[in-house]
């Protein structure tokens, strides 16, 4: 990896850039019935060249503490993407594969590739006109550097809460978390919209007025910046679409994915917003009663509200403080706990690397070994930072090729930081969250294929979260818990009671969960599946909402300035669902032993090993012997 300074990765960038050129050359060059094997080898070259700098631009652009190197890795981003567009409207290039004749019995790899890099040429528009392609040509640039700026004012655009009265307006919050926040000189205490002081403010915090305060802070990220931004990466895709030969964004984004057209995202989002409906509609009530027993005046609750309200219906009706299972998860424990698990279910080894270079002193970076052999690294960047991205997400850095490269990655979290003093116990959200984040990292590890246009997760966007919410599943199991969730202070592993009345609790509250999902399903999908002229995000959003939840707009709220997936998932936020759907199937087979090692192998290689080599529905067919059904979902969905 370059030594992370903007001159290196600049200088990276030009030897990639360079080197995929002359591949680019090699694939031009190609004479009249060439093999088709030469042919595509050539174009996968390609690819395999830029991936070695075009992760790491999107990772450094995301964390990189350096401005100076976040800046160099967008305008690489924008090169990488420069490159990406022209090839993908190259007609010499397309017309080399255009003219290749497969045989019937050559590999089914090959057949594949040949196939989907075809497709992918006409869905960039390689065979509309010139004057056409140069106006695609000019919408991706414009793209590249519209998108790069919503995602910017996202990370740049965290707010404060000040609290006059300091640890005074802070009751029923932990100790630690008091601990984390002193006062002031003053007496006030300022409190930050990360993830570190939003959820545990949400959820504990007694004084109402607090929690609104947060709340607005929290939705008023990227506000007023990402207004007109956001109507322009509409206007440009739609513009796009177009131009491709497509109603609308919608229709071009879900052609390529399992679901295929936009129209059956709309039967899909509709369809789990109903029968998740009656399950929100009895835990909206059960809120609303708890809320009375303080105010019996209340007719309603309040989006600020919800989580703290569930939190008291949680310790009322399951005996059970979310408060009461920090103890037991340490972020160093879990995160060891989180390794040795996965190393027990699929035969690998982790080991710290302290000689690689990383970008930043909070960073670790760990191999990968398999028999002995080195087969993958991956980094950890798991704490909150200025400038840094704000959520949780995989980047993959470079994809693996047999015998040539190993596969790399890195989550990026934001957790608070341990110290000599503070352990950093997480709430178990957050455990399932590293879990989660982990699916991701295997997905991309473990998906090696000759073809490095199928290595890492290249399967059907739709399906990219399935591996992830599975893994999840390991976060609830008492077996797997009491092996690493031990008491920071005594050393004693979690009860097994207090997990069962975990589980209860924290399943708590998912049919109003899984409606705010569709919601935000919905709100994606409608502002990519017409022309977005004219239409005010924020006012469809507030229509969408008093349509589909229980809630209505809170005024001077634009969660749309700060939802990045508006960018980056684009029309396809359903995909959460459309693979908790297959997810839930798919966690049926492994309910007997979650450590069965025999077992994860197998899903390592019908699920996780291919990449984009299959079809999702392949994988699908081949871990579970059938297409995917809804009852599994539906028993969760309905289970108490």
């Amino acid at each position: 990896m370059t030594d992370h300074t903007a001159d290196s990765f600049n200088a990276l960038l030009t030897k990639q850039l360079a080197a995929a050129n002359a591949k680019l050359d090699e694939l031009r060059s190609c004479p009249a019935g060439a093999e088709p094997q030469k042919v595509a080898k050539a174009f996968d070259a390609i690819g395999a060249e830029l991936g070695e700098v075009y992760g790491l631009s999107e990772l450094f652009a995301a964390v990189h503490p350096s401005e100076d190197v976040r800046g160099a890795a967008e305008e690489a981003s924008q090169k990488i993407s420069a490159f990406t567009t022209a090839l993908g409207l190259d007609r010499k290039a397309f017309e080399a594969f255009e003219a290749l004749e497969v045989p019937e019995d050559a590999d089914p790899s090959l057949k594949r590739f040949v196939e989907h890099t075809l497709r992918d040429f006409r869905r960039s528009g390689v065979d509309q006109d010139e004057a056409t392609r140069k106006e695609i040509t000019r919408l991706q640039e414009e793209l590249v550097k519209v998108g790069q700026s919503f995602d910017r004012n996202i990370m740049g655009g965290g707010r404060e809460l000040r609290l006059e009265n300091g640890h005074g307006d802070l009751a029923g919050m932990p100790a630690d978390f008091l601990s984390a926040h002193p006062e002031d000189d003053d007496g006030s205490v300022t409190l930050s919209t990360d993830p570190t002081d939003f959820l545990p403010v949400l959820l504990y915090a007694d004084k109402d007025e607090v929690r609104h305060g947060i709340f607005m802070q929290f939705h008023q990220r990227a506000f007023p910046e990402n207004v007109p931004v956001l109507k322009e990466l509409l206007a440009l895709r739609h513009e796009l679409a177009t131009k491709l030969g497509y109603d609308h964004w919608a229709h071009w984004v879900c052609e390529d994915k399992m679901i295929r057209r936009s129209e059956a995202a709309a039967e899909f989002i509709a369809t789990i917003a109903e029968r998740a409906r009656p399950v929100g509609a009895q835990e909206r009530e059960e809120l609303v009663a708890e809320r009375q027993k303080s105010e019996p005046d209340a007719d309603r609750v309040e989006p600020w509200q919800a989580r703290y309200l569930m939190e008291r219906v949680k310790r009322g009706r399951f005996s059970f403080d979310s408060q009461s299972v920090r103890p037991y998860f340490p972020y160093r424990g879990v995160l060891d706990g989180v390794l040795a698990t996965t190393e027990s279910l699929f035969g690998v080894e982790t080991r710290r690397n302290e000689t690689e270079p990383v970008w930043h002193p909070s960073v670790e970076c760990y191999d990968v070994f398999e028999n002995g052999e080195l087969t993958a690294r991956f980094y950890l960047d798991m704490f909150p930072r200025e400038g840094k991205f704000k959520h949780a997400a995989m980047f993959d850095i470079v994809g693996g090729k047999p015998g040539k490269a190993i596969p790399q990655a890195a989550l990026v979290c934001n957790f608070p930081e341990p110290t000599d003093e503070d352990p950093a116990l997480l709430l178990h959200d957050q455990v399932t969250t590293i879990f989660h984040e982990f699916g991701h990292l295997l997905h991309h590890l473990f998906a090696v294929q000759p073809w490095y246009g199928f290595s890492g997760i290249r399967c059907e966007w739709d399906f990219v979260e399935v591996p992830s919410q599975l893994y999840e599943e390991w976060a609830w199991s008492v077996g797997v818990l009491q092996k690493f969730a031990r008491h920071h202070e005594t050393g004693e592993p979690i009860p097994a009671e207090l997990v069962a009345r975990l589980r209860a609790a924290e399943e708590y509250g998912k049919g109003l969960g899984v409606m705010g999902q569709m919601l935000y399903a919905r709100f994606a999908l409608n502002l990519y599946d017409r022309d977005p002229a004219g239409i005010e995000p924020g006012d469809l959003l507030e229509k969408l909402q008093k349509e589909m939840t229980f809630y209505e707009k809170v005024p001077g709220t634009a969660m749309e300035c700060a939802f990045g997936h508006l960018h980056g998932y684009s029309a396809s936020y359903y995909t959460y669902m459309w693979s908790l759907v297959i997810s839930k199937d798919f966690f049926g087979a492994f309910k007997g032993d979650l450590m069965d090692a025999e077992l994860a192998q197998r899903y390592r290689s019908a699920v996780l090993a291919p990449g984009g080599a299959q079809d999702a529905a392949e994988l699908v067919r081949s871990f579970l012997g059938r297409d995917v059904e809804f009852d599994a979902w539906e028993a969760w969905l309905a289970s108490k």
